[in-house]
């Protein structure tokens, strides 16, 4: 199947853009205040950070895991018209590379015993993991596991999922996930969501990413989201902005 053929696969839902255990150390870090805002969360999850401010503890993360792999990992937010324009292109050339996609997600506040976060996956994220594994590049999402903008830093423990294109939905999925990385609840199906990702998993998941050169990476991102855009009638994904990752090596 080709990338354009799949957007005759999508859901209707989908043409249209609808977007809807504790440690020790972080019950202590949390004052009186941040505690009732906590316990204020059982029915209505709340946020507290954006997925762009996860991104910051995500990217170190997943870059040192998967550098005990590859020789190098390359953390990347493309731009067409900077990392895919022709300059970039020449400085790649005659190179190999595999492309990684991983979406942040924001932690949302689910009990006042602090018994975990919640994790959102929405639709147009497994929509775009369907076409972005047709072009060779598999999907990951991953969540910080904080429960306090306070405890917000590099270094601390993250969780990560792999999405599955097999199951584009015109339904989101919630995973509730304990602050020690165990899943409490999911409600997403196995073909939707794999993990939580033990380092040697994304590995493997990174090796299944297809070799190729900058330049086919380029216009296969390119290619899905204008894919995305046709789908979704506006902009790429709207709020939705993965990052990449270019992994050089054997």
């Amino acid at each position: 199947m080709t990338i354009g053929a799949l957007i005759s696969e999508f859901p209707s839902a989908l043409l249209r853009r609808t977007r809807g255990g504790t440690t020790s150390n972080q019950s202590e870090a949390l004052g009186p205040t941040q505690r009732k805002e906590v316990s204020e969360c059982t029915m209505h999850p709340k946020s507290f950070i954006s997925e762009h401010s996860a991104e910051y503890i995500l990217v170190p993360n997943i870059v040192s895991r998967l550098n005990q792999r590859f020789t190098e990992v390359i953390p990347l937010f493309l731009w067409l018209s900077r990392e895919g324009n022709t300059t970039a292109q020449k400085m790649m050339a005659g190179g190999q590379i595999r492309l990684l996609t991983a979406f942040p997600r924001r932690p949302k506040l689910v009990s006042g015993s602090q018994a975990g976060i919640r994790m959102k996956v929405n639709r147009e994220l497994l929509a775009y993991t369907a076409v972005s594994e047709e072009a060779g590049m598999a999907v990951l999402v991953g969540v910080p596991l904080l429960s306090s903008l306070s405890l917000l830093r590099i270094g601390a423990e993250c969780c990560w999922f792999e999405l599955k294109g097999s199951a584009v939905t015109d339904r989101d999925y919630s995973v509730d996930i304990g602050l020690d990385g165990t899943v409490i609840s999911n409600d997403a199906p196995t073909r939707a969501l794999t993990g939580p990702l033990t380092d040697d998993a994304i590995e493997d998941l990174a090796d299944r990413c297809r070799m190729m050169p900058w330049i086919q990476a380029v216009q296969s991102i390119r290619e899905i989201r204008s894919i995305q855009q046709e789908v979704h009638g506006s902009s790429f994904l709207g709020g939705y902005k993965p990052f990449h990752l270019m992994l050089l090596g054997p």
